[in-house]
């Protein structure tokens, strides 16, 4: 394994080592997601302090080169990454078309409109009835009254 090869995996483990704990210090990442792209920089970090490693499962597993094994595995890795998101994203997609038939069922049974409720309520009061008012919107980022 080249010098070269050694430090692209040195240096794409701690990128992503930083990425991901900056991304769990903002809490915008989930435990399990964030131990999958944890072990993935670990594993990168490993092998590229210790290519003799590589070398190893190479000629066990009777490869070219120590770099195809590396883009094999990574390769896979990500292919089981994405597999395992396509599943999530297929139940969610699930739980969004029962919720809605739900939804439906429930709007439907009770002779009312959701959208339009849900609209008279937040217009509340006539505001010609009551004279101009001076309204705030409350900004969700910030907690802050624009």
């Amino acid at each position: 394994m080249s010098d070269t090869l050694r430090y692209i995996l040195l240096a794409a483990a701690i990128i992503t080592a930083i990425w991901i704990l900056r991304k769990i210090r903002r809490l915008k990442v989930k435990l399990e997601d964030a131990i999958f792209w944890i072990v993935f920089a670990l594993f990168l970090a490993v092998l590229g302090i210790f290519p003799e490693l590589t070398y190893w499962a190479t000629g066990t597993l009777g490869l070219m080169s120590p770099a195809n094994l590396i883009f094999l595995v990574v390769i896979f890795l990500l292919i089981e990454k994405v597999f395992t998101l396509s599943m999530v994203v297929s139940m969610l997609e699930e739980k969004v078309t029962t919720l809605s038939a739900e939804l439906a069922l429930r709007t439907h049974a009770s002779g009312t409109d959701v959208l339009s409720t849900r609209s008279s309520q937040e217009d509340g009061p006539s505001s010609q009835e009551d004279g101009p008012q001076d309204e705030t919107i409350p900004n969700t980022e910030t907690g802050e009254s624009l």
